[in-house]
């Protein structure tokens, strides 16, 4: 059976890795001039901080930093994650919108 600190040092490499596609994503969309990569690449980078904030959070869980990840980088996480989803959710709402307009 592994400790704990080795299940926080997993997540941490799993977020790490799974940080590579949106990084992927954002450098991808700098190449394309269409006006609605704009508002894409801003909700990948919400997405982008909420996945490397949680990788840090494991990685202050190995080292021992309870404070700093309980304190500090818990609710900036959540915080990140909110924002993406109000950002996704007024994105979505004004698209829908200027469907409509056009049909």
């Amino acid at each position: 059976m592994l400790q704990p600190q080795y299940y926080n040092l997993i997540d941490a490499l799993v977020y790490f890795i799974a940080a590579t596609i949106p990084i992927y994503f954002i450098l991808k969309l700098r190449n394309t001039n269409h006006s609605s990569t704009k508002h894409l690449t801003h909700i990948i980078i919400l997405l982008l901080s909420f996945i490397l904030i949680q990788g840090i959070y494991h990685v202050a869980g190995v080292v021992g930093f309870g404070l700093l990840a309980k304190g500090i980088l818990e609710p900036l996480s959540i915080i990140a994650l909110l924002s993406f989803a109000g950002i996704y959710l007024l994105y979505a709402s004004t698209k829908r919108k200027m469907t409509e307009l056009r049909t």
